[in-house]
């Protein structure tokens, strides 16, 4: 993950992040994830940068807080359901403090299942900030990493994984960055440079430093 971070701020180097109107940063709450995300925004002084959790996995997690009532109270199918949406209508508004107030309302006298649900809301749920789904979409934000997940798919998965495949590292590299070319319409130009950069080691006499495939 330190190698991927690594090459991100090298991209975010590079281009001129002055000109974006926004910068955001949306991914699930994965370990490592955000301290490493926190990291780079400090060392670029994105200090404008927008934190945001997907959607989806808040959901899956929530669930959880949703079960841990359920059980404790021996809810129904349908009070289960009415629970359900009642707390991720909450969460789409962002508001993890309202959803606390409810395990306690819902749980008062209790012993044990308060605390779990509640443990699960400050680990994580803690940065509220990341939560602001309704605000997200209203400032035309995503609220998803949806189409990180789509690109990975149709660039690696589809590609490299498949029945019988098998690949070194260096490899798999390798065909995922021309992979990449060909979905972004940039394999053209790539070989434009690429024979630009071999005509002229060509007309300086160092071809003998390209390496060799045998």
């Amino acid at each position: 993950m330190d190698d991927f971070f690594d090459l991100l701020k090298q991209h975010l180097r590079q281009i001129n992040l002055n000109e974006a109107s926004k910068i955001v940063f949306c991914s699930d709450n994965g370990p490592g994830i955000w301290p490493r995300t926190e990291k780079l925004i400090k060392d670029l002084k994105l200090h404008s940068a927008w934190r945001i959790i997907d959607y989806t996995h808040a959901k899956q997690n929530i669930d959880e807080v949703v079960s841990a009532i359920s059980l404790a109270l021996k809810l129904s199918e349908k009070k289960t359901g009415k629970l359900s949406r009642q707390i991720k209508e909450s969460l789409w508004n962002g508001n993890i403090c309202g959803i606390a107030d409810l395990v306690r309302k819902k749980l008062s006298g209790k012993r044990k299942a308060p605390k779990a649900a509640l443990k699960k809301l400050d680990n994580y749920f803690g940065d509220h900030s990341k939560f602001r789904y309704k605000a997200f979409k209203n400032s035309g934000l995503p609220t998803g990493s949806g189409s990180i997940e789509s690109a990975i798919r149709r660039v690696i998965n589809l590609r490299v994984k498949g029945a019988g495949m098998f690949w070194k590292r260096k490899n798999a590299e390798n065909i995922i960055f021309l992979r990449s070319l060909v979905l972004t319409g940039k394999l053209r130009s790539a070989c434009r440079m690429t024979c630009g950069i071999v005509k002229k080691m060509f007309n300086n006499n160092i071809i003998e430093d390209l390496p060799m495939t045998v």
